[in-house]
Formats: structure tokens, sequence, C-alpha cells
């Protein structure tokens, strides 16, 4: 994810395929650094011409007040950047970041060794950042609270791209790989009965036929309420349109097939019981 961001800054050439980029003036940040000098200060960082201003997004501030925002007292100005600790690293770049005249901003790993407060100024900032964002994050919640799209890397080339924010999306996973195990243990537990083979006289239920009897109603349930969602989700374009309406219509098909053979092997041990009673 990190090298496709230096793609995007042409930093690097990708092996196949084309970039196009539009009329974007980038800034970037990287979760080393790369951007300070460990023997400047504080204040020279900011203005190495001198001077006690800086421009924010088109508004002039003075560099104390600006600083002050990022949790910066005043004695800490003329401290050398390579002093500093990697959080209060992380703020001087990103501080440093907002006084740069871009249109798109792109971060990799913005929270890295901030604490819960730097985190809550780095969100309020991002969420004020009239420009586009693109960032690469393993935090849950930031990623929540800041992205309105994402693009997920599956692996062998495979990149999902969804509106929904993170925790839904990893709650649909959640779900579609639980239907998978479901898939799985009902394949190893349904077996068809063969043709012409007659059933014989038992006096009890063998312990396979026991434990389908009362395990089989949960799974039914459960399939019950997996195929309600998906047709409820068949109704609202949002969803569909999210995650593909072909995708969703294969789901349903598949889980109408699971039903159908789940239900008739209960009714199958349904009978076995009632013969065994008579």
């Amino acid at each position: 994810k990190s090298t496709l961001l230096k793609i995007l800054l042409g930093r690097i050439e990708p092996n196949s395929g084309t970039i196009q980029r539009g009329e974007f003036e980038i800034g970037y940040f990287d979760q080393h650094r790369e951007m300070l000098d460990d023997d400047k200060s504080i204040v020279e960082t900011f203005l190495p011409k001198g001077g006690d201003r800086v421009d924010v997004q088109g508004k002039s501030m003075h560099i104390y007040a600006y600083l002050k925002s990022f949790l910066f007292p005043e004695e800490y100005l003329q401290k050398k950047v390579g002093l500093l600790s990697g959080g209060e690293k992380n703020r001087v770049a990103l501080a440093l970041l907002m006084t740069k005249k871009v249109n798109c901003l792109i971060l990799d790993e913005p929270t890295n060794d901030l604490d819960i407060q730097t985190i809550n100024i780095l969100e309020e900032k991002l969420l004020n950042f009239q420009g586009a964002l693109i960032f690469v994050s393993h935090d849950r919640y930031f990623i929540d609270k800041i992205a309105s799209k994402l693009l997920i890397f599956k692996g062998n080339a495979i990149v999902e791209e969804s509106f929904q924010n993170y925790s839904e999306y990893l709650s649909i996973e959640k779900n579609i790989n639980e239907l998978y195990e479901m898939e799985k243990d009902i394949k190893k537990e349904v077996v068809k009965p063969k043709e012409n083979t007659q059933i014989k006289k038992k006096t009890k239920l063998s312990y396979k036929d026991q434990r389908d009897l009362e395990r089989l109603p949960t799974i039914i349930e459960k399939l019950e309420e997996k195929i309600a969602q998906i047709n409820q989700c068949l109704y609202d374009p949002k969803c569909y349109e999210e995650r593909g309406l072909v995708t969703v219509a294969d789901e349903l098909k598949k889980l109408e097939k699971e039903y159908d053979e789940v239900s008739d092997r209960y009714l199958e041990v349904l009978e076995l019981q009632e013969e065994l009673e008579l």
C-alpha cells in the first residue's frame, strides 16, 4: 500500500500500466518523517527565511499560536527536531504539511506514534481540509471517522472498492466468511439417500441422525435470516450497488440451495424418528 502511494507521487514507476494525474498540488506525509531536518529547530522548520507568521490554508497565523494548536508549548519552539520524540516529530510533520499550498494530501500511517489527544487534533484538521485526501492506515477508528471511500487490497492483485465505513465492511466480510464455513459444515453433514435403498428397521436413531435432529433447526434458522437479509438488500439500491447486484444474486442462489438441502435432510431425520415411534 505504501508502494502505491509512492507510485501516485511519481517517486517510483509501476511495473505495468499507466498513471494519469490531474491538476493536483500534493502534500505528502510518510511514517518515516522524511520531510524533516533533524538539525533545524521547530521555528526554523516552519520559517526558514525568518519572520513570525505562517500561512495556513489561506489564513495568516502567528507561529506560536499555530504550533500551540498542535500541543507545542512556547519553550519547545527553539528545540532541535532531532531531539524530539517520535510522536512529537509526527506532530511537527503534520503541522508543517498543513501550511503547504496543496489541494491533495497523501498520508502514510498518519496515526503511528500519536497519542489520543494528538489523533483528535489530526482528525479535526483533516475533516476541515477542503481538498482530496488519500491515506494508508490500519487504525479502524481513524478510517471510520475520516474516509468516505475504501480501497481494500485482498491480495493476488484484487482490489475492492467500498463506500461503507471500515467497521461495516469488516462486519459484512465476517458474515460472508461465516456463510462459507456454514456451507462447508452442511456439505459434510448432508447425506443424500441413495436411490432404491430401503431403510432398515432400527430401534433408535443413529448418533449422526440424532445430532442432525438437534442441530439442523438452528442451521435452518440462520439460513432463513441470511436469506431475508439478502432479499432486503436486493430492494435497497445503495446496498446492491455497493456489493454488486450479480454478487448479491449469486449469494442468494447459493443460500437457497443450501437451505433446500438442509431442509430435506431435516425432514428425512424427522421421518426416521416418526417410524421408530410407530
